[in-house]
């Protein structure tokens, strides 16, 4: 798919449940690959993607990873054996955790296991009190105990979470010391997260510790590989709250990369908004397993210190990104009540959709498409992949002789249920936190999103629609738009009213001088440093970040504002406390690799809407069958104009235009969608 590497090319690979894209930047060249994931070894469908794409490796001067690896581990239970070692007193922690209640009215719930089975939890005889002074010392006794115990339990790793060990946090450097002879990787809360909250903490360190052996065998191997076929520079890997590090430290601190993947392609979706003109946005990427929802406000995602993977919480940086299991290959099925359910069980990478003709029987979201005929039989996914329509209609039928139903009702129904969870889950990041939909544009990716655009556009509202070039690739194009990133955090507790600014600003300027030492190690240097606090009301149970400032009014000033815009009030008399300062060191931001598209001509020209013109056929719409023309995406030029119903195909994706929409390329490929007037 391409014409081979070039000296100063980048390439960015987001691995994903179905498929692992490829983004492939030389110059002035954007080139894309698509092959199906190889989820026992991702590596594998790394280097078929380089392959697919003919990329020369030694060629290349970046090569970042946005990978699913901590995240699959975590939800299948098969990271390392860990053994936590903790206070005496607290070996309960993580089962009893916060005792919230999932869900409020069911009385069979079940919340999900520690990773640490109550039987590797080793007490130490020290305690720190909340004050940060030694209330029970740690003897050298009780240091070469523990140290025992542990290694008696045969482990893979270890985590270590004193009480209020960020504090004082001499007793977990000495357990770790006396740890070392182990070999396995130890994880101590005092270095990883040192902040308040001994459950999260506690959490964070554990999955750390859970996940450090598996990650490193994946990206050491996966580095071995790629040296092998030339390549020359560092592996990258997205994390979770934006921008990346190298292999090195990615295996060291994987909890940073639990959500790898989805972050990317919001900070991409970010990104193409800026360069569109558009800072607020709701974007949404449909993939195969799910649909991962975010919003940009000011022209970046939202982060939060409050995140979970499969039940269990952590607590460092993430993007704020709210997840359901819709996707094209959710299955589609009859529950016992008789009603059509779309997910979240999905027919993944292996066998995939019916129409994959890769042994999958099932319905999806992605037969339905065809079915409905929004997607075209005649385009190759990822330029290799041939569609079957005739058993995705096969697989649709068998669901709608269960149901009842004519096949072409079932996949309209299959569609419209998928829809409302979609819109269900942007409400969730707009409505439900007190943000309009109608002031955002609406920007979908991921190889289904723009299948899915003009309904959801619809059902919120929004009367602006970015599809991007290559909106099945935008997650890999993120990649290479995210620049090595440190995040640095420490608690900091007290009123704000008896606080000195200098203190405050002394604590940032440590924590900012650890981060530029952070990222000077991986090569980079810092371009921007961003500092934040987190406040509460006293009284309160959680806190809210603000933009830092040693300026103390300004900076409660900033937190009531906060406050209002989030919960709809504030208490400007209220004592507010002062929880965590956090610091944010970027390296060099590199630019979205979208380079200017030839200009449309008129008529039959190069790039104009005729010259992109495959043909018509028809397609069932919200309302019923209507004739759409079939355009060739890589054929329109800047400024042609289009108007609904119309498909557009691309090689990795295709959008559903309805009648009521028309549209616009802009200057970087962009399809800008509104309402028809």
């Amino acid at each position: 798919m391409s014409e081979g590497g070039a000296p100063g090319a980048d390439v960015g690979v987001d691995v994903g449940g179905t498929f692992t894209d490829l983004v492939h930047v030389a110059g002035d060249r954007v080139q894309v690959a698509k092959v199906p994931s190889t989820p026992s070894d991702q590596a594998e469908g790394i280097l078929a993607a380089l392959a697919a794409a003919e990329v020369d490796a030694a060629a290349l001067r970046r090569f970042v990873h946005g990978t699913t690896v901590a995240t699959n581990t975590v939800l299948e239970r098969d990271g390392a054996r860990t053994v936590l070692v903790t206070t005496a007193g607290f070996a309960d922690l993580l089962q009893i955790a916060r005792q919230d209640r999932p869900h409020l009215y069911r009385l069979d719930v079940r919340r999900p296991a520690p990773l640490v089975p109550r039987s590797l939890v080793v007490e130490a005889d020290e305690r720190i009190t909340a004050q940060g002074e030694v209330h029970t010392p740690l003897t050298d006794a009780e240091v070469a105990r523990v140290a025992d115990e542990v290694a008696a339990h045969q482990p893979e790793a270890v985590a270590i979470s004193l009480l209020f060990g960020f504090l004082h946090p001499a007793h977990e450097a000495r357990l770790a010391a006396a740890l070392e002879p182990l070999g396995v990787p130890v994880t101590r809360a005092s270095v990883l997260l040192p902040v308040l909250r001994e459950v999260e903490r506690t959490s964070t360190v554990v999955l750390n510790a859970y996940l450090a052996p598996r990650m490193a065998r994946y990206l050491g191997s996966l580095t071995d590989r790629l040296t092998r076929v030339g390549l020359g520079g560092e592996v990258e890997v997205m994390r979770s709250g934006g921008g990346t590090a190298t292999a090195a430290v990615a295996a060291r601190e994987p909890v940073r990369a639990v959500l790898s993947g989805p972050a990317a392609g919001a900070w991409g979706a970010a990104a193409l908004g800026r360069a569109a003109g558009a800072s607020e946005v709701i974007a949404f990427d449909v993939g195969g397993t799910s649909t991962d929802v975010t919003l940009v406000a000011g022209g970046r995602p939202r982060t939060t210190a409050d995140g979970a993977v499969g039940g269990l919480p952590f607590a460092v940086t993430t993007t704020d990104i709210h997840t359901i299991g819709a996707g094209g290959g959710s299955l589609a099925w009859r529950d016992d009540g008789g009603a059509l359910r779309v997910g979240p069980r999905s027919a993944g990478a292996d066998p995939g959709p019916a129409c994959y003709a890769r042994g999958g029987t099932r319905p999806t979201v992605t037969d339905a498409n065809v079915v409905l005929g929004r997607l075209d039989a005649s385009v190759r996914l990822g330029g290799s992949l041939p569609l079957e329509p005739e058993l995705a209609h096969r697989a649709v039928a068998s669901l709608a002789a269960e149901l009842g139903l004519a096949p072409r009702a079932c996949a309209e129904g299959i569609v419209a249920v998928t829809d409302a969870a979609m819109a269900g889950a942007l409400r969730v990041v707009s409505v439900e936190r007190g943000h309009d939909p109608r002031a955002f544009a609406l920007l979908p990716f991921g190889g289904a999103g723009a299948l899915h655009q003009a309904a959801l556009a619809a059902a919120l509202g929004c009367t602006r629609v970015l599809v991007p070039p290559n909106p099945g690739v935008l997650s890999a194009l993120g990649l290479l738009a995210a620049p090595v990133t440190v995040d640095r955090a420490r608690a900091q507790l007290g009123d704000l009213s008896t606080m000195a600014g200098v203190d405050l600003e002394a604590t940032w300027q440590e924590l900012a001088a650890d981060a530029r030492s952070a990222l000077h190690a991986q090569g980079s240097t810092a371009e921007h440093v961003v500092h934040v606090a987190d406040l509460r009301y006293r009284g309160q149970a959680f806190e809210l970040p603000v933009a830092g400032t040693s300026d103390l009014e300004e900076l409660a000033a900033r937190f009531h504002a906060a406050h209002a815009e989030r919960y709809g009030y504030d208490q400007p008399d209220a004592t507010v406390e002062v929880i965590t300062l956090r610091v944010r060191a970027e390296g060099p931001t590199p630019a979205l690799p979208q380079p200017p598209i030839a200009t449309a001509g008129s008529g039959a020209d190069v790039g104009g809407v005729e010259a992109a013109r495959l043909g018509d056929r028809e397609v069932v719409g919200a309302h019923g069958p209507v004739r759409a023309a079939l355009l060739d995406r890589s054929r329109l030029g800047a400024g042609a104009q289009l108007r609904g119903p119309a498909i557009v195909v691309g090689v990795d994706a295709t959008v559903w235009i309805e009648p009521w929409q028309q549209g616009e390329v802009d200057e970087r490929g962009v399809l800008v969608l509104e309402q028809a007037t």
